[in-house]
């Protein structure tokens, strides 16, 4: 078990060279995982403009990031939630969702959705155990069926 009182937060944005190698290692780890990336992925899961990101260092070494953005008036995405993995089981994947959660809240935001794969079940499970509905899928998923969208309440 790490000590959680050599974990800091970091807020920054999708600029951030560790948010960017993170980034990288998080892709990599989807084409292990998936055994193949479309073209059509750097499109919709490449990181974009005005994200806002957090990184989680341990020991100063940047070990987790996740981020969001605005999707609609009263509703952020979340983006990018990634742990490395000699650092997962340690609840920090937990950590950064709940500070990405509590940042849109105090910004005045309602909602927070997801979009995650049907082929992670250990992602949908630890969605809905942060209190995550599945939804129908949004734009631009809509009609993915590899694509599992959930949504949640602030």
């Amino acid at each position: 078990m790490l000590d959680n009182n050599n974990l800091k937060f970091y807020y920054t944005d999708e600029n951030n060279k560790n948010f960017i190698y993170l980034n990288n290692e998080q892709t990599f780890y989807y084409l292990n995982l998936l055994g193949t990336i479309s073209v059509d992925y750097y499109n919709i899961y490449s990181p974009h403009d005005n994200y806002f990101v957090v990184i989680v260092f341990y020991n100063d070494q940047a070990i987790g990031c996740g981020a969001f953005r605005e999707y609609s008036m009263d509703t952020v995405e979340l983006k990018r939630v990634y742990v490395k993995e000699e650092y997962r089981n340690n609840k920090i994947g937990q950590k950064i969702v709940l500070e990405l959660e509590r940042i849109a809240k105090e910004k005045g935001y309602k909602f927070i959705v997801l979009e995650t794969n049907i082929n992670m079940p250990e992602a949908i499970r630890f969605y809905d155990k942060l209190k995550y509905l599945l939804i129908e899928n949004y734009d631009p998923f809509i009609g993915i069926s590899s694509c599992v969208c959930m949504k949640k309440r602030l």
